[in-house]
């Protein structure tokens, strides 16, 4: 378990909404790539954090896994890697010589399960997608990546990861930790289930996932309601007090709010049926790319869906065969 974070150079503060964006995306397509989970992560005006369990068995993978990885991160553009795309990699290590496909595999293998790899793909490709984005050249990031491991025990890695979601909080960015886009909590919130899953297995003696994540949301607004040196923001009191009085639990209303900041910026939005089978279905399939409808329960007996341009199977950035992402993207 790492907790991994950079900034920009110069301090410079020139991440706005749509790069904050673009981060996420890459940060997902990496992840997917090197085989890492991740636990949390928050982007700034200036820098990030992530939290990620980083196995190096992830290494060992069969040629149909190294593939949806490859295409994950890839994309389906053409000559993205040795002049190959997803399908190029797949016919080659199907058909090529054995020692040929041999080399494809460990050149590929030898980037994943790896920290200082994962981290050189996610910053190169966010690099080169800002530069190519605002016409400019050179170095985006200030230095070398910071990295601490982290022992990983679920309450430790709980308060590591609640450091890391109260940080717009305590740059004065949002009131609460939910409110602020560019989290791994809030994309949890939003129906993320990999990040659902991993902050909810931080506190494995609750019943459920539900439980579980209202106990995550106590111990950040309790963290975030001592101001730290230095005047930063910190969570109101009342806000922490009525947390407490529902058990750390947000209401429906509130989760469709929430969830609303995701569905807004996607293609289409309605009930399940609607986007699956029904006009919403329809419409859908007729672009070049059609997107996946990404089901969220946000009220007792509806199910809402939203197709999102970047909305993959997994809930955020991440594409599938089926679903193909665009490839502008980092």
């Amino acid at each position: 378990m790492y907790h991994l974070f950079g900034r920009v150079v110069h301090k410079r503060r020139i991440l706005g909404e749509a790069e904050r964006d673009a981060w996420v995306r890459a940060l997902h397509r990496a992840a997917v790539f090197s085989g890492v989970e991740l636990i949390t992560y928050c982007v700034l005006g200036n820098h990030f954090h992530i939290l990620a369990r980083v196995d190096p068995e992830a290494k060992a993978c069969g040629d149909g896994e190294l593939v949806r990885r490859f295409r994950a991160l890839y994309g389906e553009s053409k000559a993205q890697w040795c002049a190959l795309d997803a399908d190029a990699l797949a016919h080659a290590l199907a058909h090529d010589p054995p020692e040929t496909a041999e080399r494809l595999r460990e050149r590929l293998r030898a980037r994943m399960g790896d920290v200082p790899e994962f981290m050189r793909t996610l910053r190169q490709r966010y690099t080169k997608w800002y530069n190519r984005t605002h016409d400019t050249v050179g170095t985006l990031w200030a230095e070398r990546f910071g990295s601490v491991l982290v022992q990983d025990l679920p309450w430790f890695v709980a308060l590591v990861a609640a450091y890391i979601d109260l940080n717009p909080v305590r740059e004065g960015l949002s009131a609460l930790p939910e409110d602020y886009r560019w989290s791994g909590y809030a994309a949890a919130l939003a129906g993320h289930a990999d990040l659902r899953a991993a902050l909810a297995g931080c506190f494995p003696r609750e019943g459920n996932e539900a439980a579980a994540l209202a106990a995550y949301r106590l111990l950040m607004l309790g963290k975030g309601a001592k101001p730290k040196a230095g005047g930063s923001g910190c969570v109101d009191r009342a806000a922490l007090l009525e947390a407490v009085r529902c058990g750390g639990e947000l209401a429906l209303h509130e989760l469709l709010q929430l969830r609303a900041r995701f569905m807004t910026r996607g293609r289409a939005m309605g009930t399940v049926e609607w986007m699956r089978t029904g006009t919403g279905g329809a419409a859908l399939a007729r672009l070049r790319k059609p997107p996946q409808p990404v089901p969220v329960e946000v009220l007792d007996g509806e199910e809402l869906a939203v197709a999102h341009r970047w909305m993959g199977a997994g809930g955020l950035g991440i594409p599938n065969s089926e679903y193909p992402e665009n490839s502008e993207t980092p």
